[in-house]
């Protein structure tokens, strides 16, 4: 490896010297020698093959530990499927080898078997809802990188997922791990992709207008992190932004560029691997910055010198609390104990980088194997009638003698499919449609309507009809209509439903194993005017979790200072504490988000700084400890001691 510089000062040229000189140093130190003091903006390019070797450990430790990864569980995974499955993508694009037979392996399980992409009951009931925006759009999104082709159940998802948009173009999510999960920038671009790649072309008006007003968003809404300016960076590229634009947010994310040749996730913490990984890859695909500009070198120099030995990278894990934010801790067979999970996302967006440094591969590269076949089992023509067609086609069908009660075998009623559509609803109803069918999971065309936003003509309808408003204990998961309602965030349907008494406690177990209510839903997601809304309709603001969490407690976690607001205005408690020993303002001292708006929220409405967790540990403690310099100095200015 020829490291020899030209024109470069006098101290590199002795760092330079002294790393030769080294001759039992390893490889990863020289590269850590150079990343560290700069000397990449000057020096030949790295060798192609130490790049290729590198990625290809990487590659090799993604595959092996996303195939452990459902040894333990049942789910997808942003982290250990989704952008494991880009990085393949890119590698196979620059022909680095894959092994085939596991990815396909680990692609039938992810994005065919566990999420039953086979059932047309499960697409339209949703019944295993947890967060669409990122779930479904990470799942839809690199369900494309494996070659899924779009089917109807697909196509359902897609169509769900885009009307879930909110009014101004933007997309909200529950997940509550940043940098990767958190971030309203990220699942609206992440979101949006999805809805570009699965929606029917029979909708592309629809799709179009919805990629606009994202877009719209994205270009009106100032960033924070390097997460959100990077998710803003791919979002307006896949958006069709012009190249003005584009190159406006590249320079932006360019200045952010650390002397290590690093990018870091907030302004507070050092570089890391996920950060610096993901600029990267944003400025190459998408802000036009070749991989041979000087600071995409540094950059990349940066991650050669940070790789470990077994082809991972380090990141370390911001949620230090103990509240489950996500499932309990398990062994994945990826390093670093409890940072494994952000550190195999990092690590992908890091080779992803490398990968961008080696030429394409002949003919695009190798081809994914295919996945089992996806499409829906035992689909009829009506069905996607039902779905997608108008209310003119679908009078044709029942003229020509389909049964208005025709269902799945599964019991998924002609009605369900076409619940969010009100002209459809009416003609099946007035036809003779039975509105208190129930699937065999228990779901009903009421369940199904909520499910969607700007559908109260439908859920009127179903309810002067008779629709079932609080269903019984059988239902799957225990789902509601009043639940779904406030998922969508809808707050016309949510007042429908109160109206005809609808349970306000009632908590769906989302994707079988998080119970939830619909003011806990609000609260994660940052809804502040759905919180106040069920608040005025009588939610209970004190109401306790199994772990004596409230709803304070989750908009805290998620750094929703609206919402945060919204529930202090309604009465919650600020200096409760929870079984982990946890208050609101300990929790909010736990994570930086790289602003202190919920921690000055919450000490100016009189939390108290100064109670202790179980370890003894104060707020101000905890922000010294980890360390979140902007939350301590806020804290220390509130009288709080340690």
């Amino acid at each position: 490896m020829d490291l020899q510089p030209r024109g470069v000062g006098l101290r590199a040229l002795v760092i330079y010297s002294y790393a030769r000189g080294m001759v039992n140093m390893s490889k990863r130190w020289l590269w850590m020698l150079v990343a560290v003091f700069g000397v990449g903006a000057h020096a030949e390019s790295i060798p192609a093959e130490h790049v290729r070797a590198a990625a290809a450990k990487s590659i090799s430790l993604l595959q092996r530990t996303s195939k452990a990864f459902y040894k333990t569980q049942g789910c997808f995974s942003c982290h250990h499927q989704g952008l494991p499955t880009m990085a393949l993508r890119v590698a196979r694009e620059r022909g680095v080898a894959v092994d085939e037979a596991t990815a396909r392996e680990v692609a039938n399980r992810a994005f065919v078997l566990l999420t039953d992409r086979h059932s047309i009951d499960t697409a339209v009931q949703n019944s295993f809802l947890i967060d669409p925006s990122m779930s479904d759009g990470y799942m839809l999104s690199s369900a494309h990188d494996v070659g899924l082709a779009a089917n109807l159940t697909t196509a359902i998802y897609a169509r769900r997922l885009a009307n879930w948009q909110r009014a101004d173009g933007h997309w909200k999510t529950i997940d509550l791990r940043p940098p990767q999960s958190h971030s309203v920038f990220t699942a609206t671009a992440i979101a949006m992709r999805a809805v570009q790649l699965y929606m029917p072309e029979g909708l592309k008006a629809e799709r179009d207008e919805r990629v606009k007003r994202a877009k719209q968003w994205l270009l009106s809404t100032a960033p924070r992190t390097t997460e959100e300016r990077t998710s803003r960076l791919l979002g307006l590229a896949w958006a069709g932004d012009s190249e003005p634009d584009l190159r406006k947010a590249a320079e932006n994310l360019l200045a952010q560029q650390r002397p290590d040749g690093g990018w870091a996730p907030l302004p507070s913490r050092s570089s890391d691997a996920y950060a610096t990984g993901e600029v990267l890859v944003a400025l190459a695909r998408a802000g036009g910055i070749p991989t041979a500009h000087p600071a995409w070198q540094r950059g990349l120099r940066y991650l050669l010198g940070t790789q470990k030995e077994d082809g991972s990278w380090l990141v370390q894990t911001r949620l230090v609390s103990p509240a489950p934010v996500s499932p309990p801790y398990f062994e994945s067979g990826f390093p670093y104990g409890h940072s494994q999970f952000i550190s195999a996302a990092g690590t992908s967006w890091a080779v992803m980088a490398l990968l961008l440094a080696l030429p394409e591969a002949p003919n695009g590269g190798s081809k994914p194997l295919p996945v089992s076949d996806a499409g829906a089992h035992n689909a009829k023509p009506w069905m996607e009638t039902a779905l997608f067609g108008s209310g003119a086609e679908l009078k044709t069908l029942l003229d020509r003698g389909l049964d208005v009660n025709s269902k799945t075998d599964g019991g998924t009623s002609l009605l369900m499919m076409a619940a969010n559509d009100e002209e459809k609803v009416r003609l099946l109803i007035e036809r003779g449609a039975d509105v208190k069918a129930k699937a065999k999971t228990g779901f009903t065309a009421l369940m199904a309507a909520c499910l969607f936003r700007g559908t109260s003509g439908s859920v009127r309808l179903l309810l002067e009809k008779g629709a079932e408003v609080n269903p019984g204990k059988e239902i799957l998961f225990n789902a509601s209509p009043l639940f779904f309602a406030a998922f969508a965030g809808d707050r016309e349907n949510v007042a429908l439903l109160k109206e005809q008494r609808g349970d306000l406690q009632r908590r769906m177990m989302l994707l079988g194993q998080f119970p939830n209510s619909p003011l806990f839903m609000a609260a994660s997601q940052g809804d502040a005017a759905m919180v106040k809304g069920l608040l005025q309709h009588g939610a209970n603001v004190h109401e306790q979790d199994e772990f004596q969490m409230t709803a304070l407690d989750w908009a805290v976690l998620g750094n929703h200072a609206a919402a945060v607001r919204a529930l202090i205005q309604g009465g919650a408690k600020l200096n409760d504490a929870d079984k982990f020993g946890y208050t609101p303002l300990l929790y909010a001292a736990t994570i930086d988000f790289g602003d202190t708006e919920v921690v000055e929220t919450l000490l100016k409405a009189g939390a108290d700084p100064n109670i202790r967790n179980k370890e003894g540990k104060s707020a101000l403690a905890q922000a010294r400890r980890y360390p979140y310099p902007s939350i301590r100095r806020v804290l220390e200015a509130s009288g709080a001691s340690e």
